[in-house]
């Protein structure tokens, strides 16, 4: 029996693994419009009117470039963090910018997590869409609400005491989230 005989089998089977599903082209390529949508909101004056603007978009560019190939890389978080910045340093900033870009940051964040939880070859059927649809929705509410919140509450003068309700709510969250042991 010839070696070529048993390696080449395994051989293709590896190869066949290295292919890069549909699915994982339109979660990536998803995540990447949601980000660029995210940006070009973000900045009304144009993509390229300042230094400054053209910096931001190298650094959103280098960061999804990064990201289309890697999804679970940490650079990826370079973009959203850009993006923040710039609308922090806006002072015209008005609430329906602010939740469009919200609302495109976490599309772009839910397509490039999306892709780097499951296999590159892997596919969703039917079935996981729906089931991706229905946590994607419940996290679209949670979010909705707390943006209503935040609007609502902007007006009213919150003193230092706030402070430790905030913190509170923060760890109320974390215990919420983060996975528990067995």
């Amino acid at each position: 029996m010839r070696l070529g005989g048993l390696v080449d089998p395994i051989a293709g089977r590896l190869l066949e693994l290295q292919k890069v599903s549909g699915t994982q082209w339109v979660l990536r390529l998803l995540g990447v419009a949601a980000m660029l949508l995210a940006l070009s909101v973000a900045m009304p004056g144009g993509l390229a009117q300042n230094f400054g603007a053209v910096f931001v978009l190298l650094a959103v560019a280098v960061s999804l470039g990064v990201q289309m190939f890697r999804p679970d890389s940490d650079v990826g978080l370079l973009a959203p963090a850009v993006i923040i910045l710039v609308l922090a340093g806006q002072g015209d900033l008005t609430t329906l910018r602010a939740g469009m870009v919200g609302l495109a940051l976490l599309v772009s964040h839910s397509a490039f997590a999306l892709a780097s939880t499951i296999p590159v070859h892997g596919v969703f059927d039917r079935s996981a869409w729906l089931l991706t649809g229905r946590g994607l929705l419940m996290v679209l509410a949670v979010s909705v609400v707390a943006g209503v919140l935040v609007v609502v509450l902007s007006g009213i003068q919150l003193g230092p005491w706030m402070l430790v309700v905030g913190a509170l709510a923060v760890l109320a969250l974390l215990c919420t989230v983060l996975p528990r042991a067995r």
